[in-house]
């Protein structure tokens, strides 16, 4: 109970520190593992058996899911956007997972032309989220 009564007082001190537009989850996280750290070199007689090294990592894991959270909303931005045929294609192929031949045969059109289409659409895909990488990261 004491490290969450430090750590809140910490986070409010330097509130004025957080940059808007930025992760605040990433931001905060990183306080409440540098408190818990410093907790633990503080208490030597408290030992989770877990070292540093394992607790860093533990941590660089939980940035890595902001980033794939940040990066999974992007892309459903991106297709939000997609026109009515292509949200089509892109939903039988990406979430319903059928095959080039089964989107050909449910939509008329040929093999070639639906892999064609996928291989464009996926290449819009990519670069609207790289756009909105861009613009978040400005």
């Amino acid at each position: 109970m004491i490290v969450f009564q430090e750590t809140s007082v910490i986070l409010w001190k330097e509130f004025e520190t957080f940059e808007r537009g930025t992760s605040f989850r990433k931001w905060s996280n990183t306080i409440v593992f540098n408190c818990v750290r410093t907790y633990r070199r503080q208490q030597k007689k408290f030992v989770s058996g877990l070292s540093d090294e394992l607790l860093e990592q533990l941590s660089a894991v939980a940035s890595h899911q902001d980033n794939t959270d940040q990066k999974w909303s992007m892309l459903q931005h991106c297709v939000s956007h997609l026109s009515a045929s292509a949200h089509q294609l892109y939903y039988g192929f990406f979430i319903e997972n059928l095959s080039a031949q089964a989107l050909a045969d449910k939509t008329g059109r040929s093999v070639f032309g639906i892999r064609k289409s996928i291989h464009l659409l996926r290449r819009k895909l990519f670069d609207c989220v790289d756009k909105q990488k861009v613009e978040h990261d400005t």
